[in-house]
């Protein structure tokens, strides 16, 4: 009769957590819990799973339908994993919306799936803590959102030298394009749109060559001129920035808490999402071991619209692994040794001691708030089951 073997790793773009990786996931989490809460959020969840047509409607081509897993259940209805909280986020709040009380500042910390090629940063499951304040309109929270952004970073005692968070505004750059750069083909400025998104992976050279299939050179050159800010086309995007009130709310205030944070306004800052309308931001690794952003977010006051409702909405979703490949490449991690209690270790010599260890011994431990690890090696010596105790991280050792 034969058998079959199956494989021991985990589905690609997976991961297994042993007790390690664990702890290092959960010390994520627990900090990004204690700032949010600290900063005034409040914590939700939802089901993983979602009707997929709301990821196809208002996620993008590439992820609401290349990335996505979807499929059709038992009863014919098309579902998926979700790829994202946000759509789902605004699904909840509009079907509650007159029991609400706005603003929201609500924040989760989901498990999502993608379907994309695995690689560094980038894996077919993760979770992302996502973070939005909905009901209030664009202005002086703009200004809070990117506080919290930096106060997220410092939790984990990552200085100014190690990140930096870069903005925009797709309303500035909408408006420069067309009345300074005097782009107006839509298919033109999709390509000046895709271009600046990807400034930084290729050389000038290239970014140039794309640009003039749609553009001429006066235009290439003020598009260069405004990412390197230089001359008019930089003072002219400043202008047009400055009519926007939630702009120069930031450009006026982010000076007074940006001693520990820096923050840059920068033209490059796409974000490709569909459903983004205002602001939008992204954060930056300065290792040049990991450069890259590791997240980002923005305004999205269309999204309810899905559900015949309205509401202004402004979030930031920051991914587990990017945020990992962080502190490993500056080495931020603490010394677990230290904050995980150490477990008493129980030499048990025989069974006939098991009553007085459940009623007594261990009642006593768990009062006093620590852990334990009990050894039933009555074969072993005793030397040799005390030496096993201590590797496996026991401190004080209770014979009995």
């Amino acid at each position: 009769m034969s058998t079959t073997t199956f494989s021991t790793t985990p589905y690609k773009g997976t991961r297994d957590f042993y007790p390690q990786e664990l702890q290092k996931r959960s010390y994520i989490f627990d900090c990004w819990r204690k700032t949010l809460i600290r900063c005034g959020f409040v914590e939700y969840d939802t089901s993983i799973i979602e009707n997929a047509d709301l990821y196809i409607a208002k996620s993008g081509e590439e992820l609401g339908s290349k990335q996505l897993y979807n499929f059709h259940d038992k009863g014919d209805r098309h579902i998926a994993l979700r790829p994202e909280m946000t759509p789902t986020l605004a699904r909840i709040v509009a079907n509650k919306m007159g029991e609400l009380k706005m603003p929201l500042r609500w924040f989760s910390i989901p498990n999502c799936f993608r379907y994309e090629r695995p690689q560094k940063g980038r894996l077919r499951e993760f979770w992302q803590l996502n973070a939005d304040i909905i009901g209030a309109s664009a202005g002086a929270v703009e200004v809070e959102i990117l506080y919290v952004i930096g106060q997220l970073f410092l939790e984990f005692g990552a200085t100014k030298q190690q990140f930096k968070i870069m903005f925009n505004h797709r309303g500035v750059l909408d408006r420069w394009l067309s009345e300074v750069a005097q782009i107006s083909d839509v298919e033109a400025k999709a390509l000046v749109y895709a271009v600046l998104d990807d400034w930084y992976k290729v050389s000038l050279d290239q970014n140039v060559a794309l640009l003039s299939a749609k553009l001429s050179e006066l235009q290439i050159q003020q598009i260069t001129d405004l990412v390197s800010k230089q001359g008019t086309s930089w003072s002219e995007y400043l202008t047009i920035a400055k009519t926007f009130p939630e702009l120069d709310l930031i450009l006026n205030t982010i000076s007074t808490f940006s001693e520990h944070v820096e923050y840059d306004f920068n033209p490059t800052i796409i974000r490709g999402l569909a459903y983004y309308t205002g602001l939008v931001f992204e954060a930056f690794d300065k290792n040049p071991q990991n450069p890259r952003a590791m997240f980002g977010g923005g305004r999205y006051d269309d999204l309810l619209s899905l559900f015949g409702k309205s509401a202004p909405a402004i979030g930031v979703g920051v991914g587990d692994v990017t945020w990992e490949n962080f502190l490993d490449a500056w080495d931020l991690w603490p010394d677990f040794s230290q904050i995980s209690s150490q477990p008493v270790g129980i030499l048990l010599s025989s069974t006939e001691n098991l009553p007085k260890l459940y009623s007594e011994v261990i009642p006593k431990l768990q009062a006093e708030g620590k852990t334990y690890d009990i050894n039933y090696e009555f074969d072993r010596s005793e030397n040799k089951r005390w030496e096993t105790l201590k590797k496996r991280g026991c401190g004080e050792i209770i014979k009995m």
